[in-house]
């Protein structure tokens, strides 16, 4: 979170309070709502092969979300959602594009969701754009190299998978670097960085972008490439004697946590109820679940389908600090997913949700994260602990959600965001013996 001081400083504290008025306000704005474009011409591309409902798909941003069965040919053009174990073939067989979730949360990058659009493949065995997420990628057929192409952004590139079998893990991430404030309108080459992993699981893969070539081998061998767009270094080939435990050479041999295995029953429960009563029917079971890990993943879901709106009503409600949590690192990574993602979530607040722009303006900034020149103002810390004693649901939540991971010790604190008012100043005065001496000249109260 970057907070900038035009003024003198008692002006954070107003500043912060418009911030988090409107977490709870329904919004809209979707990922995908781009100026219209000339729509692309809807072609056969590829064909579901997992079980029906593990992924779903919608044609345009005014089209509502559909539940793609098994076995159905999917069309270009159609933006496609995936949690895990779901996969689509190149309709000539060459390819199989398999969604990969990181159930057992071992995986590198804090990835939530994959969604990808399938365009008709002229030249190559499979064309896609990869907006988010990590997906394998692997050659199906009985004899040579199969062909990829594949576009991240404005970038396009075309991965060679050289023999049969030969698999490629690909992840990507969007997040705004720490201490990056809110622009209405953004500097030139101020965007969400984008980290990416490239590993080769099997066999040789061969990829061609733009300005290099490189060739990675599944270990032992040159087998990784990491990288993060907004570092100017070109991303080096690492060598690996092994796979790396988050990325195992058979999929199933993921989600053997506990936790993963609570997340896989509670996706394929979603899926039985969205087969049998829809998309809405079914994340409302969830929403209105015992189960915190269904809460959970049903505002997860919501995100990853743009209906921010749908999680402003909910937050007005719950009872839930889980569904508070789960709501704030989904709004996060929403604003991270690309650039002007900001924008519509800033415009949504004013159009839809009612607000003044200044407050608007506020919302973004608390989403964005801390730099560190912020957390060296000793302000910044008395301005979170007052806000654990407001009136504002909206306004204790994201206080308490920064503070928590600023000062960890915190965590010990019994301290309930949606507790009785008596119950919270107790634990606030906690707060301030806590964190306070550590930044006595904070203490002006």
């Amino acid at each position: 979170m970057h907070v900038s001081f035009p003024g003198p400083r008692s002006r954070l504290v107003g500043c912060l309070a418009l911030t988090l008025l409107g977490l709870a306000v329904p919004t809209t704005g979707a990922a995908d709502d781009k100026p219209a474009a000339k729509p692309e011409r809807r072609a056969p591309a590829a064909v579901c092969v997992s079980e029906t409902a593990t992924l779903l798909r919608r044609e345009a941003p005014d089209k509502p979300w559909q539940i793609v069965k098994e076995n159905e040919e999917l069309s270009s053009g159609d933006r496609i959602l995936g949690g895990t174990e779901a996969a689509v073939d190149a309709l000539d067989g060459a390819v199989r594009l398999a969604v990969v979730g990181d159930v057992d949360r071992v995986a590198p990058l804090p990835i939530l969701e994959t969604v990808f659009v399938l365009h008709e493949a002229k030249d190559v065995d499979l064309d896609l754009t990869l907006e988010r997420g990590r997906v394998r990628l692997i050659n199906l057929k009985k004899e040579g190299a199969a062909r990829v192409r594949l576009r991240v952004r404005t970038t396009e590139g075309e991965i060679t998978l050289a023999e049969p079998g030969a698999t490629l893990s690909l992840e990507i991430y969007g997040r705004w670097r720490r201490g990056v404030p809110f622009r209405k309108e953004p500097r030139p080459g101020e965007e969400p960085g984008l980290l990416f992993t490239l590993l080769a699981v099997r066999g040789e893969v061969h990829v061609k972008g733009p300005r290099r070539h490189l060739t990675l081998k599944a270990p032992p061998g040159n087998a990784v490439v990491e990288g993060d767009s907004l570092e100017e270094a070109e991303p080096e080939v690492g060598f690996l004697k092994e796979l790396p435990t988050w990325a195992p050479e058979h999929l199933a041999d993921l989600g053997g946590s506990d936790r993963g295995k609570q997340v896989r029953a509670t996706m394929a429960h979603w899926r039985k109820l969205a087969k049998e009563k829809g998309i809405v029917e079914a994340t409302n079971a969830l929403l209105e679940s015992d189960d915190e890990t269904s809460r959970r993943l049903a505002v997860l879901l919501l995100a990853a389908m743009d209906d921010l709106e749908r999680i402003g009503e909910v937050l007005k409600t719950t009872k839930q600090q889980d569904v508070w949590e789960a709501a704030i690192v989904a709004l996060r990574h929403w604003i991270g997913r690309a650039p002007g993602q900001d924008q519509k979530l800033y415009k949504g607040l004013i159009e839809k949700g009612k607000y003044p722009p200044r407050e608007a303006e506020g919302v973004l900034q608390l989403l964005h994260s801390f730099g560190e020149a912020d957390l060296a103002h000793p302000e910044t810390y008395q301005v979170l602990i007052t806000y654990l004693g407001s009136d504002r649901p909206s306004l204790r939540e994201l206080a308490y959600w920064h503070l928590t991971r600023l000062v960890p010790a915190g965590r010990k604190i019994d301290y309930d965001p949606l507790g009785p008012k008596e119950k919270r100043d107790a634990a606030v005065k906690e707060w301030r013996k806590l964190v306070l001496p550590a930044h006595p000249e904070a203490d002006d109260r």
